[in-house]
């Protein structure tokens, strides 16, 4: 046996994300709390980076995301570490939502990555989690 629970990255990256959309909707057995959404999307962000094509995406929405304000002169000197602040703060700062949550925690671990220094740590933590995994 390869893994603890012989998932793989793909499958687990596939399993979170049809469990978090099966419970986000509480119309199930399955209920995920709004305040955990952004837990589950970190998980799966950090599994889709060494997941099959279908999820690696995700991490091309933070840089562009992080690209598109470093590139607006108004903004002026922007570094990475700025762009994974307002990226907390839209998570953590404002109500709930699943789809704003969802899509944050996802492109999160990527940004963290790009971050480096403390950013590194969250992303560090569950890198051992998801190395159980693949």
């Amino acid at each position: 046996m390869s893994s603890l629970i012989a998932l793989g990255t793909g499958g687990a990256a596939t399993a979170a994300t049809f469990y978090l959309y099966v419970g986000v909707r509480g119309k199930n057995k399955i209920k995920v709390d709004p305040d955990h959404v952004p837990y589950w999307a970190f998980t799966i962000g950090m599994l889709s980076a060494n997941a099959g094509t279908a999820f690696q995406q995700l991490s091309g929405i933070g840089t562009q995301l992080n690209a598109s304000l470093q590139s607006n002169a108004a903004l002026g000197d922007w570094g990475v570490g700025a762009t994974a602040t307002m990226l907390t703060i839209a998570v953590f700062g404002l109500k709930p939502r699943a789809w704003k949550d969802a899509l944050c925690g996802a492109i999160a671990p990527s940004l963290f990555a790009a971050a480096g220094g403390v950013w590194v740590i969250p992303a560090s933590l569950f890198g051992v989690v998801t190395s159980f995994v693949s």
